[in-house]
């Protein structure tokens, strides 16, 4: 029965998408939406979300004028998960994203004053495939995560992650590579 509802419940957040916000966002309609699902797009804002989002909610999207947000196939969101666009956030496909996960691709302007309103500093952010995100986890502007990338829980994410190599900390650094061969004795 619960998979009934949770296919009731993914078809009707797509139907309110896409009356809401048009060809700005595209999304299959199968899904595994548990707990709240909340999307912004301001004007002229996109949402690609691709085959089979998995969410336990809730999920906060917010997308400003003229951002970006692309989320591959097989995603995976743990509990109270945030993304922030004003330029763009890509994450690729099999990513798996533990609880309390922020990331944002912006920071605001500061000068003498202090912060300039209405003023943000953004450059894009990019997440490869099957990385996996850890929990309490913050990725800021610029960032890119290589594939099969881990992030440890707690870390603070500031710069570029490669891929198969395991981050921690804050600012996260590298703690060790990661073994890719296939080969059980190496």
């Amino acid at each position: 029965m619960t998979k009934f509802f949770l296919g009731i419940k993914a078809i009707l957040f797509y139907l309110i998408m896409k009356i809401r916000y048009g060809k700005r966002c595209s999304l299959y309609v199968v899904n595994s939406l548990r707990g709240t699902t909340k999307v912004d797009l301001q004007t002229n804002a996109t949402l690609k979300i691709g085959n089979f989002l998995m969410t336990q909610g809730p999920l906060y999207l917010k997308i400003l004028v003229n951002g970006k947000v692309k989320i591959g196939n097989n995603v995976f969101f743990n509990h109270n998960c945030s993304i922030t666009a004003a330029d763009s956030i890509i994450i690729g496909n099999n990513v798996t994203i533990a609880n309390n996960v922020v990331i944002v691709d912006h920071d605001h302007v500061m000068d003498s004053r202090g912060v300039v309103q209405n003023e943000l500093s953004t450059m894009p952010v990019v997440i490869e495939d099957n990385s996996w995100i850890a929990a309490n986890v913050t990725i800021t502007k610029g960032v890119h995560i290589g594939t099969g990338a881990v992030v440890a829980a707690g870390a603070v994410v500031t710069h570029d992650v490669p891929a198969h190599t395991i981050f921690a900390g804050v600012p996260a650094k590298k703690v060790r590579a990661l073994n890719t061969s296939n080969n059980k004795d190496g």
